[in-house]
């Protein structure tokens, strides 16, 4: 007669990591309960040890007996209860959200909108154990038709289809045994929306270039925070975060190995999880000396915009300093306006019209992708003749630390707004220092 099984005493499920601003992190418990459920419990903050994990474990064990005497069923805290449990499928969409969350993914919010707007109303609210791959179809189809109605973009809704189809899989293979309510993925042989036609991106030339960042009627912090964006390609997100002990100005030297979270706004891994340390352009070391000296070489290398205000006011500005060609302002289904990240697309192309070393160059940008890098280097071979000479020495002007010698630009006259855009207004120009109005694309062709 084979031997009864012992009963469960309690498990340690994990150790979650400190948040900002805590010391430290804790351990999790599971514990089995008489009525058959086995909650977790979080305990106290503790280091990560051999000893601690020994103590939780006696601690779990503490306390799956207190419930068999006490006769407690202890069901899981309804915040944390599975999540099979919810009808619709908003429940197990929020514990998924929340553990992506956790695992530091910035596409955290893209997600949730994904979801909510698309996602949810075109399956109907089906929680995703129910998902079959009929209903995937449907989406895709729903997608097809926004993209056709010229609600959506094509990259968007493939962006949309990612996130169903992350969604699918991870209910039949997450580590959270909360999230795993299924045991096939109804995504798989589903085809995706339909790919479009990819829009230009834009760059400047070294004359554009130069052209703004020698105008006085832009603010010195717009026109060096360029400089930098151009000369030492970094993403905004990386720049923001660039402190002065990063730069070595005596060997001339930068390591990028952080970025800001645009969702938490702290520091974290690059987008690649690749730090790079590489040498600065020459002409830029002026530069940076006379930031070096103005700040004492403490804290942040420069203080930039507000992310949703960075673009626009680049283009703005650059209207102010005469930068006027259509394709830098102009949204069409074929090319995109210049954006901030432009700017780094600049320096990356760049150094591919110099002739750097493709290794080089995808080293330099943090691409883990050559595919990535050939884009910059096969755009560089198309309009190398004539491009002009590739960073070159920098005005004078940008070393200049006399706020009264920077010119601000006279207010012009703007047509009334409502109360919602007037305060959307106010807070871009109150981010950016800029107050003339946005011209249209009539006046862009005029002005070419």
């Amino acid at each position: 007669m084979a031997s009864p099984r012992p009963r469960r005493s309690g498990t340690v499920r994990r150790y979650v990591a400190a948040k900002p601003g805590e010391s430290q992190g804790h351990y999790v418990v599971r514990c089995s309960a008489p009525d058959g459920s086995r909650p977790d419990f979080h305990l106290d903050p503790s280091p990560e040890s051999p000893k601690a994990r020994a103590r939780a474990l006696a601690t779990a064990e503490a306390i799956t007996e207190r419930l068999r005497k006490e006769g407690l069923g202890a069901a899981p805290n309804p915040a944390r209860k599975r999540a099979a449990d919810p009808g619709d499928g908003s429940g197990w969409v929020d514990l998924w959200i929340a553990d992506r969350k956790r695992r530091g993914h910035t596409s955290t919010r893209e997600n949730e909108q994904h979801y909510r707007n698309h996602i949810a109303p075109a399956l109907g609210g089906k929680h995703v154990k129910a998902w079959t791959s009929d209903d995937l179809r449907g989406l895709v189809r729903a997608l097809d038709a926004k993209v056709q109605a010229g609600e959506l973009s094509w990259k968007t809704a493939g962006n949309v289809w990612g996130t169903a189809t992350k969604m699918a899989k991870d209910a039949c293979t997450a580590k959270d045994d909360t999230l795993r309510v299924r045991s096939d993925n109804p995504a798989a042989g589903v085809l995706g929306p339909d790919r479009g036609g990819t829009t230009a991106k834009q760059y400047l030339y070294p004359s554009e270039f130069l052209k703004f960042v020698s105008s006085e009627a832009v603010p010195l912090t717009w026109r060096r925070a360029a400089a930098l964006a151009v000369y030492m390609y970094p993403r905004a997100g990386e720049l923001r975060v660039l402190r002065w002990e990063d730069l070595n100005l005596d060997n001339g030297t930068v390591h990028i190995h952080r970025a800001q979270d645009r969702n938490t706004g702290e520091a974290k891994a690059t987008k690649t999880d690749a730090a790079r340390r590489f040498n600065i352009e020459p002409n830029l070391h002026a530069l940076l000396r006379a930031m070096h000296k103005e700040s004492g070489g403490q804290g942040p290398v420069i203080d930039l915009p507000a992310p949703k205000h960075m673009s626009r006011g680049l283009r703005r500005w650059l209207m102010t300093a005469g930068v006027t060609r259509s394709e830098l302002h102009a949204s069409t289904p074929t090319q995109q306006p210049l954006t901030w990240h432009a700017l780094r697309a600049t320096g990356l192309t760049w150094l591919a019209v110099r002739g750097d070393d493709p290794l080089k160059i995808m080293q330099r940008a943090g691409h883990s992708d050559f595919q990535t890098t050939q884009g910059y280097i096969r755009e560089a071979e198309a309009v190398r003749e004539g491009f002009g000479d590739v960073f070159p020495l920098l005005p004078e002007t940008l070393l200049q630390t006399d706020p009264s010698a920077v010119a601000v630009p006279v207010p012009v006259p703007r047509p009334p707004r409502t109360a919602k855009r007037a305060k959307k207004g106010s807070d871009f120009e109150r981010e950016t220092g800029f107050e003339p109005a946005t011209p249209s694309l009539g006046s862009l062709c005029s002005t070419n």
